[in-house]
């Protein structure tokens, strides 16, 4: 999975290592809310799901697993580690394991990435690309429900930024 054809590959670790440094100022990551359990931010289903698979990818810290911009054609799903979830100096969300990244290259084709992820712990991930994901799918409608929780919980989340950003509660 590593190289240049400019299809979800992880680009050559020294050229595309994070500097946070580079960043600006860094909003915080989406964390789990209050009394949710880190174990259920992630879903415990989707590592059961792929228990006996091998890893499609390790990533080292630092490490990019693709950048905003990038084409897209497949989904990640985290086995262990942590991966971060960054646009600009925006940081998005840290995901832990059982979560996904990339699964909106499958959601909406042809689309470009919409943000970068990088390992901020070594990680390990399994690659779904789309056929892959419609057999899933198919023999397992559950795991597409998963994705579509994990878009709309992004989304809320970051509807939720956008309104207090730009239109404050007004003084009651």
């Amino acid at each position: 999975m590593r190289g240049g054809s400019g299809q979800d590959t992880v680009p050559d670790q020294k050229s595309q290592q994070f500097d946070p440094s580079r960043g600006k100022r860094e909003m915080e990551p989406v964390r789990p809310p209050e009394g949710i359990p880190a174990s259920r931010w992630g879903d415990t289903d989707l590592i059961e799901l792929f228990r006996d698979e091998p890893s499609g990818l390790v990533l080292q810290p630092g490490e990019v697993l693709f950048k905003e911009g990038d084409p897209g054609a497949c989904l990640y799903v985290l086995r262990s580690g942590t991966l971060r979830i960054r646009s600009g100096s925006v940081v998005f969300e840290d995901v832990s394991p059982g979560g996904i990244v990339g699964e909106m290259a499958l959601v909406d084709q042809h689309m470009p990435r919409s943000a970068t992820v990088y390992a901020l712990s070594p990680a390990e991930l399994i690659i779904i690309d789309e056929p892959r994901f419609f057999a899933l799918v198919a023999r397992n409608p559950s795991f597409a429900v998963t994705v579509m929780r994990v878009l709309s919980r992004r989304l809320r989340h970051m509807d939720t930024r956008y309104r207090l950003a730009r239109w404050p509660e007004p003084d009651r």
